[in-house]
């Protein structure tokens, strides 16, 4: 035992040594290892900050209660069923909205109601004064405040005219960065939370049980802190979290057993030194491992100090990113030692295949710095080729179980509400998901074996191309060891590029589909909903602050009878269920392309239009007052059927009928006004509008939905450049030091100097376009699964991502070893 500690002690001053002389590679390999330490690190503490545990959860959501209270009405006297002694006070809850007055014109924000007692205390974050106690005060959210430009002590008007004294600034813990106002409870007939602080001795779970019986729930203290085992789905989420950590550590080793091939190549002397004086294989493995180790306590070292430090100082940028506020740090040490433990792992993997290329090489190979290629054919492993060829076979049946899911999921939708057949549906049932990810792990496990063997054939198989590639492709092949884990890393990353940018371009139409406009594209919407009413003047006023073509009014039927009431079209003949019966302009109609042409038509002959034939029957629907369930009242009136209407405003929710007819019907009450404009308003125009209207929310510029998949690609772009111009930034590196004597010899028969940089540029792009073609095909197949899971309507392919990683990153994977590989070799001895 004593023996191998010596030995392992005298290898490790000798990496340490090593990594002094070479302080630049150790560094880098340091960093490879670090970084996704210090990712893990950070993620680690700054989710546990935001997802709190125990009694820290427990101070969020009871402050110092011993447990809270529900009741199914604010009138219900809880007091009165609780023990003699308690104390109780309203949890600080989200109650509805309340109307503001601005400088310019009135707001909606949410309002935050509970008695603000020391007993709440730690469920909110006082940032500023104090907590309102009467009816006449308030406390703001800083978002709220800064948009008023007010600050405690000042004065805040409601839309009613009613006046608050500002006392405090306040946030809520999961929403800090919204517009809000903190006030007093009301009584009323909606859900009531308490905080209840009970005397010491009483059996909370009995009172429970009791509490029960009169219709109120308590959950105690100790349930929030050590709450119950919920199920938990076994493959879908666990296995989504091991497969991205695994592919972490395989992209990891890849590329720094890379760098530590680069530096055991560098070390071949000495090493063969080792050799030469006594030592053993078992010496030289254990001296390139114990670089490995020492290379992976400084990159999980620093790397665990870096990422707690970042987590540590930007405590405000994670609060406004998670939306949520770190209410107090609880480091997650066991989950950090396993981070470290990962990254020492990655760390000694990485040197594992170098420490053993290392040891096999002759002595005198070694004393003379001569490298051996790999000789003879190419040959593809029968086992490997198995392995992508099954995993291809269950992302197939696992795909095909997942769209016959989603397609079940669509007609159930469908079914339940026809109006929102528009509307996407979402499928992820776990034993599908669970068989596609088995298989693509399979195609990435048989690719990774199978690589060097194929870079060596694709590298045999070219023939007539220039030198410089031919030179590059041969060394390629002959040295397959460092070709193939660099060519498999950039697949990996790649891989991961293009799975992101399928799951964010569907996540994006799944949005866009479901995005539900108040109007025609590039329309302004005028909404009268209560909070300003519908007047001919108050629109013109409007429309002559804005750039307007045209404008149309949309309004609501309201069918002439004993009791006027708004009319609605019967679904089918099932009476007292159905669509609005909604008054529009046939012009307006008319601008929805093909729909909107034959819908108008119909309009304009006086023909209700409906957008489900089980509506109509014989050309005719019925007509109904909606206060008339039972149908005494209603009538047949001609319709016609025109499916699948746009998704602006009321058009896919209601039975459209003509503003002329509807007066024939009885009358239309305007609930909005659509604006055509000239051009996208000002925002001098807008503010403007606002003042009017009194009101910021009433008014609506439609852009339809925005989508962020543009921004996201260019990160994703740089995010693959990066792995790519890593991974050949080592290979070639390690060809250039292997290759010195090489290219003196080429030099000295009249090779021009250009060629070292041509070749550096030719191997670059090989193994570049080579891995991020194979990285587009797996992530592929990511992409078409995470179509289904996130509902996108179609197969969304982020082309400009694929054509970016195809096309522009490997051409860049070799312009970059052109333009940092000198020309020009330093003399050395081409022959021993």
């Amino acid at each position: 035992m004593s023996k191998v500690l010596t030995d392992w002690v005298l290898a490790l001053r000798l990496a340490r040594r090593s990594a002094r002389r070479t302080l630049g590679r150790t560094l880098l390999i340091a960093a490879l290892v670090g970084l996704p330490v210090l990712a893990g690190s950070w993620f680690s503490v700054v989710h546990r900050g935001t997802n709190p545990t125990g009694e820290v959860l427990a101070r969020t959501v009871l402050g110092s209660a011993d447990a809270k209270l529900t009741a199914p009405s604010g009138r219900t006297d809880v007091r009165r069923a609780l023990p003699r002694g308690s104390v109780v006070a309203r949890a600080t809850t989200l109650n509805g909205d309340m109307e503001l007055r601005g400088s310019a014109a009135d707001l909606t924000v949410g309002l935050v109601t509970g008695n603000f007692t020391p007993l709440a205390a730690g469920t909110y974050r006082l940032d500023q004064g104090r907590m309102p106690a009467r009816r006449d005060e308030v406390a703001l959210s800083p978002a709220l405040a800064e948009h008023l430009q007010v600050r405690s002590g000042g004065v805040l008007t409601g839309a009613d005219g009613r006046q608050y004294r500002i006392v405090g600034i306040a946030r809520t813990l999961d929403l800090p960065n919204d517009r809000q106002v903190f006030a007093p409870p009301v009584a009323d007939d909606s859900e009531a939370q308490y905080l209840v602080d009970l005397p010491s001795g009483t059996d909370v779970d009995a009172l429970a049980d009791k509490l029960a019986q009169q219709h109120l729930t308590l959950v105690s203290r100790a349930a929030v802190i050590d709450p119950p085992p919920t199920p938990r789905d076994p493959l879908g989420g666990m296995a989504a979290r091991v497969l991205i950590i695994g592919f972490a550590v395989l992209e990891l080793v890849l590329l720094a057993g890379t760098a530590f091939a680069v530096v055991a190549r560098r070390q071949t002397r000495e090493l063969g030194l080792v050799t030469a004086v006594g030592g053993t294989t078992a010496d030289v493995r254990r001296v390139v491992l114990a670089q490995g180790l020492y290379a992976g306590v400084l990159g999980a070292a620093g790397g665990l100090v870096l990422g707690v430090v970042t987590a540590l100082l930007g405590r405000s940028w994670w609060e406004n990113a998670a939306s949520r506020l770190i209410v107090q740090w609880q480091i997650p040490w066991l989950q950090l030692l396993g981070v470290v433990a990962i990254g020492l792992a990655a760390g000694l993997a990485s040197a594992l295949v170098p420490a053993i290329g290392a040891a096999r090489r002759p002595p005198l190979a070694a004393l003379a710095a001569r490298f051996a290629g790999v000789a003879g054919a190419t040959r593809l492993r029968l086992v490997a080729v198995v392995l992508v060829a099954v995993g291809l076979v269950l992302s197939v049946i696992g795909n095909v179980q997942l769209a016959a899911a989603l397609d079940t999921a669509r007609a159930e939708r469908a079914a339940a509400d026809p109006a929102q057949i528009s509307r996407v549906a979402s499928a992820s049932p776990t034993f599908p998901v669970a068989v596609v990810v088995v298989g693509i792990t399979l195609i990435v496990a048989g690719l990774v074996w199978m690589l060097p063997a194929l870079v060596g054939k694709l590298a045999g198989s070219v023939r007539r191309v220039p030198l410089s590639m031919r030179l590059a492709l041969r060394d390629a092949s002959r040295h397959r060891h460092r070709t193939g884990p660099v060519t498999t890393a950039i697949m990996i990353a790649v891989a991961g590029t293009t799975a992101l940018a399928f799951a964010l371009v569907n996540q994006s139409a799944a949005k866009a589909q479901n995005y539900e406009p108040a109007g025609r594209i590039g329309d302004a919407v005028l909404q009268f909903d209560g909070s300003v009413p519908y007047s001919p003047q108050l629109v013109d006023r409007v429309q002559s602050l804005l750039p307007v073509e045209h404008r149309y009014e949309i309004g609501t039927v309201v069918l002439n009878g004993t009791k006027a009431t708004d009319g609605y079209v019967a679904n089918g003949s099932v009476l007292g269920s159905g669509y609005s019966l909604t008054a529009v302009d046939p012009a307006y109609v008319a601008r929805f392309l093909d729909w909107g042409r034959r819908a108008a038509a119909a309009l304009r002959q006086g023909k209700v239009v409906v957008p489900l034939a089980t509506m109509a029957h014989d050309g005719t629907v019925k007509l109904a007052r909606g206060d008339d369930i039972e149908g005494r009242s209603a009538f047949a009136y001609p319709a016609a059927v025109v499916t699948s209407p746009p998704r602006a405003g009321v058009l896919p929710r209601s039975a459209l009928v003509s503003t002329e007819a509807a007066r024939r019907l009885g009358r239309a009450d305007v609930d909005s006004v659509h604006f055509s404009l000239r051009e996208q308003p000002s925002d001098a125009q807008l503010a403007a509008v606002a003042k009017l209207l009194g009101h910021e929310d009433v008014l609506k510029v439609e852009h339809g939905y925005q989508s962020p998949v543009r921004k996201a690609s260019i990160g994703l772009l740089l995010a693959g450049l990066t792995a790519t111009l890593l991974g050949v930034a080592m290979s070639v590196a390690l060809s250039m030091s292997e290759g010195r004597t090489d290219f003196a010899t080429l030099a000295a028969v009249g090779a021009p100097p250009r060629l070292r940089r041509g070749l550096a540029a030719a191997q670059g792009w090989f193994l570049g376009q080579l891995g991020c073609v194979l990285g587009v095909a797996v992530g592929t197949l990511y992409g078409f699964t995470a179509h289904t899971v996130v509902g996108s309507p179609t197969v969304v392919v982020p082309w400009a991502v694929i054509a970016g990683v195809a096309l522009l990153v490997p051409l860049f994977a070799g312009a970059v070893p052109y333009l940092l590989t000198r020309s020009r070799l330093e003399l050395v001895c081409r022959a021993d």
